[in-house]
Order: C-alpha cells, then sequence, then structure tokens
C-alpha cells in the first residue's frame, strides 16, 4: 500500500513534465522520450540536460527519491516549484494535551433517623414499634402519633441520625483554546520530475534539487523490518499516519463525610401541638434517642430537632491522568541532511 501511494505520486509529479518522462522506476533515451515532441531536438537537448541535482539510483528496498520537509505545523511551507506536488505527508507530534478536570464533592447533609417509634419497653430495649413514616419525621415538625401506639408506660424511640453520602463531581472545564491543528510537529514529501539520462552516467538519476533550506533530498523505505539508511542518505526520519489516543480521566469519588457531628433533640409534649413539653432526650450518630415515659402521663404530641447540624466534608478523588498515545502508521525516510530548520 505505501509503495504504491508513493509510486502513484511519484508518477504524477513526472507527468507534470510530459508522461514521456519516467520516474526512477524505468530507464528510457532522451530520443524514445523525445519522438513524439513537436520539437524532438529541442526536446532532446531539454532531456539531456540536469536542472536539478544528479543522486544515486534508489537502492532496493526504497523509493523516491523526493524533497522532504519536517517541522512546526503552523510552519509548513509550499512545496518548491521545483517539485510541486506532495507526495506524502505524515505526522510526528501531537500537540493535544489533556488536562483532567477537578473532582469535587458535593455538601454532605445530617439525615434524620428512619422514625420514630415506641419502644418496647421503659428502657427502649427490643426493636419498638414505628409511630409514623420516615417522610413525617422533619426537623422541627410537630407530629401527633396515634393514641393506640403511645403509651405511659413505654418509652418513644428515635434512631441515630445519619451522614448522607457526597455526590462526585468535576469542575466545570475552562473555555477551549481554539487549535487550527492537533499536530504540532509534521512533514510532507513534495516531488518533481525526475530524469533518468540527464545525468550523463546510467547510474544517476536527476532530481529536484534542494533550493530551499527546510527541506531534504531523501528516500522513503518500503522494505520489511527496519530501515538501515544507506551511506548517501544517513539520516533517518520517522513519520506517522495517525496516533491512537488511549488517555482517560479516571472516574470521580467522593470519601466518606469527615470532621462533623450530627445530632438531635427529640421532645415529648403533654399537648397536641408542641407546646407543653413534657420530656427531652438527644441523639447523635452513637446511640439512639430515648424518652423515657412519664408515669400517668401520655405524650400528645413529640418533634426533632437539629441539636448539632454539621455534617462536615468528603475528600474528592479520582480524575487522574491514565494511558498513553500509541503513534501508528510509521513511514520511514532516509535522508541526506536532516530536514527543517535547527531551531524547529
Amino acid at each position: 500500500m505505501k509503495r504504491t501511494r508513493l509510486a502513484l505520486s511519484l508518477l504524477l509529479a513526472a507527468c507534470l513534465g510530459g508522461c514521456g518522462l519516467t520516474t526512477n522506476i524505468e530507464y528510457r533515451t532522451c530520443a524514445s522520450q523525445c519522438e513524439a515532441a513537436p520539437d524532438p531536438d529541442a526536446c532532446i537537448a531539454e532531456c539531456g540536460t540536469c536542472k536539478g541535482q544528479c543522486v544515486n539510483k534508489t537502492p532496493e528496498g526504497f523509493d523516491g527519491p523526493a524533497l522532504l520537509w519536517v517541522g512546526r505545523t503552523a510552519d509548513e511551507p509550499q512545496c518548491p516549484d521545483s517539485a510541486p506536488v506532495t507526495v506524502y505527508k505524515g505526522y510526528e507530534s501531537l500537540d493535544d494535551p489533556i488536562v483532567c478536570d477537578p473532582c469535587r464533592c458535593s455538601e454532605p447533609t445530617c439525615a434524620l433517623p428512619e422514625g420514630l417509634r415506641t419502644a418496647a419497653s421503659a428502657t427502649c430495649d427490643g426493636a419498638g414499634i414505628p409511630l409514623r413514616g420516615r417522610q413525617d419525621v422533619q426537623n422541627g415538625v410537630c407530629i401527633v402519633p396515634s393514641e393506640a401506639l403511645v403509651g405511659d408506660r413505654k418509652a418513644l424511640l428515635l434512631g441515630s441520625p445519619r451522614f448522607m453520602p457526597c455526590q462526585p463531581s468535576v469542575e466545570p472545564p475552562p473555555v477551549p483554546l481554539i487549535s487550527l491543528s492537533r499536530w504540532y510537529r509534521s512533514g510532507k514529501a513534495c516531488a518533481g520530475v525526475t530524469r533518468e539520462d540527464a545525468c550523463g552516467s546510467p547510474s544517476k538519476t536527476c532530481v529536484p534539487a534542494e533550493r530551499m533550506q527546510e527541506f531534504s533530498q531523501c528516500i522513503m523505505y518500503i522494505g520489511e523490518g527496519e530501515a538501515t539508511c544507506p551511506e548517501d542518505y544517513p539520516e533517518p526520519v520517522v513519520l506517522y499516519d495517525d496516533v491512537r489516543d488511549e488517555r482517560h480521566c479516571t472516574p470521580c469519588e467522593c470519601g466518606p463525610p469527615t470532621g462533623g457531628e450530627c445530632s438531635l433533640m427529640l421532645l415529648s409534649f403533654r399537648d397536641g401541638a408542641c407546646g407543653a413539653l413534657l420530656a427531652a432526650g438527644g441523639a447523635s450518630g452513637k446511640e439512639q434517642g430515648c424518652l423515657a415515659p412519664t408515669p400517668g402521663v401520655r405524650p400528645k404530641s413529640m418533634k426533632a430537632v437539629w441539636r448539632v447540624n454539621e455534617p462536615g466534608r468528603c475528600e474528592p478523588r479520582g480524575g487522574e491522568l491514565k494511558g498513553e498515545i500509541i503513534p501508528i502508521g510509521p513511514s520511514a525516510f532516509c535522508c541526506k541532511t536532516r530536514p527543517g530548520r535547527e531551531d524547529d
């Protein structure tokens, strides 16, 4: 595939000068190339003069040569006039950083217990009998229990308050900068007319000269295994078709709430409107609340009130960058000199 693509591109480049001219794949004389020209003598004179650079024929296992540029993508030049056709384009390094958005946690909350219950005894032993559903046990809301469930010989029981866990999220990402290319460095190969018989020797090929400082004369490796650059082209260059991006951010999580306290006061009243206080008891995360009975007095109403509602905070975890960028589709070149400028 790689050889076919480059060979066809080089053939197209050769056709810019008239398709009677050939690439380095086939050797033909100027006479045979100019047979059908309107002015054969002028064609032969033009054909027999190398106006570019005479180089040794491309070694086996390579294709080209072509003029290769490598540098910052933003500085990519046009192909030179002597080699106007882009026959290859690849990439050297990516400019696509990933910064994981910071993880954050919502504030924890103190949650009311499951509900009020009538204890099985005056000392709150046993499981107890529910008085009202959990939805009715709200901070400071007066509860009037069923007469059948409240007696003057049984205690009122309120379970321990709980810490509700935090919910993880990420900080909103900043407005992204507009980037014209995700590739920081890239490369491209340019080709023009290649003549086999303009150098006075069948072992030489006439190719476009390196008239621009950023370009270098290079050949492309198409053989099997790793490339070993020949003496004429000692500088190796590897470019890639694309990358496989396996980077990702670990999911955000929240640790348990720490540094907080949730505790309640359980109040019972003589009247049915939470006005005449009868008894009070406390409930915390370490122990449930128990209101011992007042002999001869049946509570008519009750309510739970936060005594301390400071749930603390949760420590965020996650949001770490994992994985890597894997370049794919490598193309190996061997060049006479390192292409591009030294300050790229």
